[in-house]
């Protein structure tokens, strides 16, 4: 019987030790701020906007949107780590349990990073883990395998963000689903050109053989501008019973 006793102490010791040195290796949320992004991934400008739109839809909905970047997740599997993370933050409101949490690491090299979001209770109606992982096919893997990793973010970020102001039907400032910040490539450009001045060449030439001449007629955005620091007051100590999806870039 002793050895028994001794054992099962033994054992609760090491869950207890476990469980501690786990909670010990998630960091901490920043203050005043819904971007978290302890990998130093995305730009000043971005983390910036972002910050606003959330700021925005938490003031009018309660819901809250998360980024979080890290290095890794210590081993642990990418949902099950974005969960406690929910739960530890305390992300969305505590009796709606809305938060949505955007969570990629950047340490673990190109094809074996992990991409996840996970979403509280509250959304997992709007947001059913096949329609996440189909934003994470669809916005985040293409621009974040290419190195784009702001454009990923924001495109990602702004296909969760509208299917949450929808499902409150929260009216405020939407940012674009269609992210795409390059400009017009030269090659285009020219072979515009080339199309028109063909068009044009025909045209005239037609217009000497009589009256049927003529011819027939026919957003890159990114996210809302503005400035201004967050006004975020804190976590609304929401949770999470496990819902969402991820993904390796």
């Amino acid at each position: 019987m002793k050895r028994f006793i001794a054992r099962f102490i033994i054992i609760c010791s090491m869950c207890i030790l476990s469980i501690k040195v786990a909670n010990a290796a998630m960091p901490a949320p920043m203050k005043n701020t819904y971007i978290h992004d302890f990998a130093n991934v995305l730009s000043a400008s971005v983390k910036k906007e972002l910050d606003r739109f959330s700021e925005q839809l938490d003031k009018g909905t309660g819901a809250e949107i998360m980024i979080v970047t890290v290095d890794n997740m210590n081993g642990q599997e990418p949902k099950m780590y974005a969960t406690k993370m929910i739960r530890s933050w305390g992300i969305g409101d505590k009796e709606k349990n809305n938060g949505v949490l955007i969570l990629a690491t950047f340490g673990q090299g190109e094809g074996n990073n992990d991409v996840v979001i996970a979403v509280g209770q509250g959304l997992e109606g709007a947001l059913p883990d096949g329609k996440l992982g189909r934003i994470l096919d669809t916005a985040f893997y293409p621009n974040a395998s290419a190195g784009n990793i702001d454009k990923a973010f924001k495109a990602t970020y702004a296909e969760v963000f509208q299917t949450v102001a929808q499902e409150y039907n929260w009216d405020g400032e939407l940012p674009e689903k269609n992210v795409d910040d390059e400009e017009m490539p030269t090659w285009m450009f020219i072979l515009l050109v080339i199309i028109v001045l063909i068009i044009y060449t025909f045209m005239s030439n037609g217009r000497g053989r009589g009256p049927r001449s003529g011819g027939r007629g026919g957003f890159p955005g990114g996210f809302g501008g503005g400035s201004g620091g967050s006004g975020f007051g804190g976590f609304g100590g929401g949770s999470s019973a496990g819902g969402g999806a991820s993904r390796k870039f």
